[in-house]
């Protein structure tokens, strides 16, 4: 009972924090209710997700969301691990490089998002000035319906592939020197080691670092909304930057609700993809 006692105090933080707002979303999605007018809400059952599947501008965020996490992680994989291979052959300056590769995960969104808005601007940017010296632009980025997806894609590369690299780059350091030796006396070729034998004994780790990474890419809001509002237009509405949108500026928290409900079900869906993907070497 003691032991309760102390433990009680963080429980009910945790019920109030975290449960119960979960249960009350759920119980919301359910419901007519517009904070315009409080008193006139009334259950519909299945009557938002009904209106959300019939919802264009719902499939437009759903696949924007898809894209902006199918470019990001595969790119950021694909840099992450080049980068954690070179990493492992160095001998000398790996902490001060380690060191480097962090500064951007130190920087809070809203300095990411002004720094890159004053790397985008079309006429004073210093990517369109250097791009110039190539002949290259100048472009619009974030100013256009079709530049400004793969501009947040940039930025997030940028900010999030040294997550990625630490995770690949512990793993790959944890692999027994041994097994190395013995695949490449097997007459293994670099790529063969690579694929058939460092990325199965790293998958539990790179599991878990791409379930992270998809979970925070699913549910990104910050970087995007001080950048572009889910504009120019609707171009980088992702779905969580549409259920605020339709929240706190049309004020629909039924539907609102509903939508975070849809998103907590797909995000839930891919983190159980990728469990099972990577509790593949276990069975």
């Amino acid at each position: 009972m003691q032991q309760l006692a102390f433990l009680s105090p963080a429980l009910i933080v945790l019920v109030a924090v975290n449960i119960l707002p979960v249960f009350y979303t759920i119980a919301t999605s359910f419901q007519s209710l517009h904070l315009a007018y409080p008193g006139r809400n009334k259950f519909i059952g299945l009557g938002n997700y009904i209106s959300i599947l019939q919802d264009s501008r719902f499939w437009n965020s759903l696949g924007l969301t898809l894209t902006y996490v199918a470019g990001c992680l595969t790119i950021e994989l694909i840099l992450a691990f080049c980068i954690a291979l070179l990493l492992a052959k160095q001998t000398k300056g790996v902490g001060f490089i380690r060191g480097v590769l962090l500064l951007p995960i130190f920087l809070t969104p809203i300095v990411v998002a002004f720094l890159w808005r004053l790397l985008f601007s079309p006429s004073l940017g210093l990517l369109n000035y250097f791009l110039a010296f190539f002949g290259l632009g100048p472009y619009e980025w974030i100013y256009s319906p079709q530049q400004a997806l793969p501009s947040l894609i940039i930025i997030d590369i940028w900010q999030r592939t040294p997550e990625l690299v630490l995770i690949i780059f512990t793993g790959l350091l944890a692999i027994p020197q041994d097994v190395i030796e013995a695949a490449a006396v097997d007459g293994a070729s670099p790529w063969q080691l690579f694929w058939n034998v460092k990325v199965p004994l790293i998958k539990p780790i790179l599991m878990v670092g791409i379930l992270f990474r998809v979970i925070d890419l699913s549910k990104v809001f910050d970087v995007i909304y001080i950048l572009t509002r889910g504009g120019p237009g609707i171009s980088t509405e992702t779905l969580s930057l549409y259920t605020y949108t339709m929240g706190f500026s049309f004020l629909r928290m039924g539907y609102a609700s509903a939508l975070g409900m849809i998103l907590f079900a797909i995000i839930l869906l891919m983190s159980f993809i990728i469990v099972r993907w990577g509790e593949v070497d276990f069975e």
